[in-house]
């Protein structure tokens, strides 16, 4: 799978010399979550509580179990997004060329004044048509442990008007368990809530949008969790 990712990485470089914002990138890109699901082995089910607009760019957020999530959530929510990679990433190679390719935010968490050049990032994603997808907590949590959100997505979507897509995934954490090398086979759910209309709030009110939907999430987690077990 690793020796995948570096023909799958040159391609998107490739096409990307023609048109940064093609499509064919994320086509790509889905190719590359092809053999991570084969060797997970598991039965993902897809809830859409709430129907989303697959070309209306977003703030993806969501929870953090394993390093299977963004590939599992890229195949089955199809929607086009980047990650944001802290700077460091940028400082090797492959990964810089791979990072560049798909148009990742890149990011200075040694630099408190870093959010001016991450809208900047972020409107141009935005005004292509593509979404960016963040981990609010930061981290992989435990499975019983659903860590607080950071507020940092939330002033993105706040700062360009874009919409936050929350999303749910359950089950990952036992597939891929943090620290472990191997993946075994399981059962996984991802569930989509509500797009929130970032425009009916304001930074006033931002600290309590980031509590309500952690903690709606956070609900949601538990009961997917329970209907796993």
């Amino acid at each position: 799978m690793g020796i995948y990712t570096i023909p799958v990485a040159y391609s998107i470089w490739f096409v990307g010399l023609f048109n940064r914002f093609t499509k064919i990138k994320y086509y790509i890109a889905q190719s590359w979550t092809v053999p991570w699901m084969w060797a997970a082995r598991s039965k993902v089910t897809l809830v859409k509580n709430y129907d989303y607009k697959k070309n209306q760019p977003y703030v993806v957020i969501s929870n953090h179990l394993s390093n299977l999530d963004p590939m599992m959530q890229f195949k089955y929510l199809k929607i086009k997004w980047v990650f944001m990679a802290k700077k460091e990433v940028y400082k090797l190679p492959f990964f810089r060329t791979a990072a560049k390719s798909f148009n990742f935010i890149k990011v200075d968490r040694s630099d408190k004044n870093d959010r001016q050049s991450i809208n900047e990032q972020a409107k141009t994603l935005f005004k292509n048509g593509w979404s960016i997808m963040v981990y609010p907590q930061g981290t992989r949590a435990k499975v019983d442990n659903f860590l607080p959100f950071k507020s940092g997505a939330f002033h993105i979507a706040l700062d360009n008007n874009i919409p936050i897509l929350p999303v749910v995934i359950a089950g990952t954490g036992d597939i891929w368990p943090r620290g472990s090398k191997f993946m075994k086979s399981g059962k996984a759910i991802i569930n989509t809530l509500e797009p929130i209309d970032i425009s009916k709030y304001s930074k006033d009110n931002i600290d309590q949008l980031v509590l309500d939907t952690q903690e709606k999430m956070k609900s949601v987690y538990k009961e997917l969790t329970a209907s796993i077990k």
